[in-house]
């Protein structure tokens, strides 16, 4: 069992000064930083495709700064095991939704299960316990932690750091789940909110009912409730079934898009090639062959047989910028151009130069030999430019 739990190889933090050290301040800017986190955030709503608005939480520079830190010195220095998939950086097991749906390959019976309202319902008492009995932290330790990863008596969604709690907070109790399930030829995994079990033959509904209580059972423990309207059960014989897995079709021996979508793909790269014709050059074209891009590189990712073919034809109606465009890149490149250098490891001044970078790539489309003149320049100018990792991390 000891394999299904997440591990802490390292010695205990010991105390608020040793954690400054560790996260790299001064032990009164930790302390400040931790006092003030309630002013510390620039909020947003977002909109889903359903109509539902959630509200998003973007740390201030100091506090974003902390929490990259607190992942890259903390929570990156644990050992998730498998079944975890969502928010994970691991260079040697790749965790995201395809990794996921590949654990459930194959399989002949589907539980899809929703956590409801995730990051807002974990209590700040169970963000604590984290970092007390998973960490072994000291009280006052744990105190700052939990105070630079919440807000307002809840895990804001937008802070870096949520993603490593929320694949943590059940981490004295999921393991037993995982490895019961195991016994009984049950896989189970969790991307953040989203859990699955499935297995390769058919199931009772007397025997799926208890399954999900058991879930649900580990959940409550921490006064989080299952979304009751997004269960779903499914099985591989039912032709009416999605049978899919964070999004993907899991019939086969690798993760699949359905016909159905893989057509939606087709059409939409056409849709492209139709609108390149009217005006390659507009906002709405640039939008639109972004997000098609997009999901050409899903099919790419999961190598289906028409990816190739598609992201040829895409990169024949390449967007394109006009002459009001072309002017404003000139005006934002020579902008920077006669920034000072000792502003040039400013967060805001770093994105703008890489966003410019970007731009002047698309230029070259047009006007090769502007767009090559403006990047050497800048390049030259900014030749001591440091990584945003460097800044963060």
């Amino acid at each position: 069992m000891a394999k299904d739990k997440p591990y802490y190889p390292l010695a205990p933090i010991a105390s608020i000064s040793t954690l400054a050290k560790t996260l790299g301040v001064v032990p009164k800017l930790l302390v400040d930083i931790a006092s003030n986190v309630s002013t510390s955030y620039t909020s947003f709503d977002i909109e889903s495709k359903k109509g539902k608005v959630r509200t998003v939480y973007d740390p201030k520079y100091e506090l974003k700064r902390l929490q990259k830190r607190i992942n890259s010195r903390i929570f990156e220095k644990v050992e998730f095991p498998p079944y975890l998939q969502g928010g994970i950086k691991d260079v040697n097991s790749p965790r995201d939704y395809v990794e996921n749906c590949k654990l459930h390959v194959g399989s002949s019976f589907l539980i899809s299960l929703d956590i409801k309202n995730f990051y807002d319902n974990i209590k700040v008492s169970s963000v604590f316990d984290i970092f007390k009995y998973f960490f072994k932290f000291p009280d006052d330790v744990c105190e700052i932690l939990t105070s630079l990863v919440t807000l307002n008596g809840h895990v804001p969604q937008g802070a870096c750091t949520s993603s490593y709690v929320a694949n943590l907070v059940f981490h004295n109790s999921e393991y037993k789940l995982v490895s019961n399930f195991r016994d009984r030829g049950l896989t189970y995994s969790r991307l953040l909110d989203d859990v699955t079990v499935s297995s390769s033959t058919l199931i009772s509904q007397e025997a799926t009912t208890e399954i999900i209580r058991a879930v649900a059972a580990i959940f409550r423990k921490h006064d989080l409730r299952l979304n009751s309207k997004k269960t779903k059960v499914e099985r591989s014989d039912d032709l009416g079934a999605d049978f899919k897995v964070t999004g993907l079709w899991v019939s086969h021996g690798q993760p699949k898009l359905k016909k159905d979508e893989r057509r939606y793909i087709r059409q939409l790269v056409y849709v492209c090639e139709k609108d390149y014709k009217a005006n390659p050059c507009s906002e709405k074209y640039h939008e639109l062959w972004n997000r098609v891009s997009g999901k050409v590189a899903i099919l790419t990712r999961l190598k289906h047989v028409e990816a190739r073919k598609l992201r040829a034809r895409l990169g024949c109606v390449l967007p394109l910028y006009d002459d009001d465009a072309k002017a404003k890149i000139c005006f934002e490149s020579k902008k920077l151009l006669r920034r000072h250098p000792s502003t040039h490891s400013k967060v805001g001044v770093m994105t703008a130069y890489h966003k410019i970078i970007h731009s002047l790539g698309i230029l070259t489309r047009t006007d090769r030999v502007l767009a090559r003149s403006l990047r050497r320049q800048l390049r030259a100018r900014y030749s001591t430019l440091p990584l945003k990792s460097d800044i963060w991390e």
